[in-house]
């Protein structure tokens, strides 16, 4: 993800670039709290999703009887 600062002219005077996504801030201070809080939360460590156990032996379903004389 890339993330940039940039001045802008009025109504607001800082945008945060997040790829093609922007969030507005009044002052610079907001905007540098703003990516610190951002790169804090995408450095954190993250779990791994689990899938449920499966039973992947599991017994097989017998095939139906044929009677050899039906032919």
């Amino acid at each position: 993800m890339n993330i940039a600062i940039s001045a802008t002219p009025a109504p607001h005077g800082w945008v945060v670039f997040l790829d093609d996504w922007q969030v507005n801030f009044n002052h610079l201070e907001d905007a540098q709290a703003f990516i610190g809080r951002l790169k804090a939360r995408i450095d954190a460590p993250h779990a791994w999703p689990v899938p449920p156990e499966r039973n992947v032996f599991a017994q097989p379903v017998p095939a139906p009887e044929v009677d050899a004389m039906a032919r």
